[in-house]
């Protein structure tokens, strides 16, 4: 029904550079990725400025995982919307998705400098430094996202990998214990890796893909 309302959005006013991003909205969560990279093409077409667009196509091409293509549009979009801190978290994800995680890094610390109270850069930032075996300046992230969302289990579970890193061996099984009471779906991987905490390293486990 929406996807019919945008559409006709679009016959009365081809120009509504809007109308086809919203309708692209509609046929991504329709999981329909031909026809919403057709809608956000037609976005762009009808405003070349219109920044939703080129995300909407580099959220497109990160689902179908052409993560350099998808770092394209991320970034046209950025050069449109400098302000926008969702936007340099996205390229930072392709980024890191491509083994680049250096410079996966810097978009991240640029996303908290646009909006320092951001969750997800954060998240993303304190993941990364992680993957840099950087676990002292993971956990002052971590410290302040505990704060920030204190009921996310992917925060706590990241909290205990932090602190296994750290060798402190208490906190890790505290926080480990919390993201399972918080999300008991996991329980089984979480276990896991609670089982091997006297060991080097870890899996990344994720709750869900959507900080």
């Amino acid at each position: 029904m929406a996807v019919k309302c945008f559409s006709r959005a679009t016959q009365l006013d081809p120009k509504f550079a809007y109308a086809f991003t919203l309708q692209g909205h509609e046929h991504v969560a329709n999981e329909e990725f031909d026809k919403a990279t057709t809608a956000y093409r037609n976005a762009i077409s009808a405003d070349n400025r219109h920044y939703n667009g080129w995300y909407g196509l580099g959220n497109v091409y990160e689902r179908l995982g052409k993560y350099e293509v998808a770092e394209k549009h991320y970034r046209a979009a950025a050069e449109i919307n400098q302000n926008n801190a969702m936007i340099l978290v996205r390229i930072g994800l392709v980024l890191d998705r491509m083994k680049k995680i250096e410079p996966a890094l810097l978009q991240f610390e640029n996303a908290i400098r646009i909006d320092p109270r951001s969750v997800m850069a954060r998240f993303r930032k304190s993941q990364v430094l992680l993957k840099l075996n950087a676990p002292q300046e993971a956990l002052k992230e971590l410290l302040y996202l505990k704060d920030a969302a204190p009921d996310d289990p992917n925060i706590h579970f990241l909290l205990g990998r932090c602190y296994k890193k750290l060798r402190d061996r208490s906190s890790a099984i505290r926080h480990l214990t919390i993201a399972m009471n918080l999300d008991p779906k996991s329980h089984g991987v979480i276990k896991e890796v609670m089982e091997s905490i006297d060991q080097d390293d870890d899996g990344g486990w994720s709750s869900e893909d959507e900080h």
